[in-house]
């Protein structure tokens, strides 16, 4: 089945336990794309609704919020503070699509 998040059920029936794993068969996709692009930071030359900064896989951002990173905040500017320091994490790093500059803000 082609979904974008997948969940499975595993038992194991010799300790009776029941586990589950949510996957998203094109994390990796993404995370590669965004690798790519990050060796090649004029390739977006797309201007027309601003610049592409992170593409997050949404398994990566349900994480990040279960993790404590308040992504969904009703403030955007406290949101987007958040989604800076989500984005400077090391799995945050595997989700920009351009290096960011030393000492600067990623999301403005």
């Amino acid at each position: 089945m082609d979904a974008v998040i997948q969940s499975r059920y595993h038992h194991q029936p010799h300790t009776g336990v029941v586990s589950h794993e949510t996957t998203q068969p094109s994390e990796d996709l993404i995370l590669e794309r965004n690798a790519e692009l990050r060796k090649n930071p004029g390739a977006l030359k797309d201007m027309s609704f601003g610049r592409q900064v992170a593409s997050i896989p949404i398994i990566m951002y349900e994480a990040a919020i279960r993790a404590g990173y308040d992504l969904n905040n009703h403030d955007h500017k406290f949101a987007g503070t958040e989604m800076d320091r989500f984005l400077k994490s090391s799995e945050g790093k595997l989700c920009l699509i351009q290096a960011p500059k030393e000492g600067s803000r990623i999301i403005t």
